[in-house]
């Protein structure tokens, strides 16, 4: 298990498979947006993961809901 966190990578930072570090219009610290399809979207300041032997399972341990525009 460990903990990942995008809250000190610069801004425009792109993570692999994940996106471009932005700054988030909620809080002002950077994350990376995430807009699951059947869910508010969000910005991910920090996240779980851990790897089992079927696959990697992440999970948000820090991050604010974003408002729909």
């Amino acid at each position: 298990m460990s903990l990942e966190t995008f809250t000190g990578l610069p801004e425009g930072f792109e993570v692999p498979l994940e996106g471009p570090v932005v700054r988030c219009p909620v809080c002002g610290r950077n994350g990376v947006l995430e807009r699951p399809l059947e869910a508010m979207p969000f910005c991910l300041h920090a996240q779980e993961c851990t790897l089992f032997s079927d696959g990697l399972r992440t999970e948000p341990v820090d991050r604010c809901d974003l408002p729909i525009a």
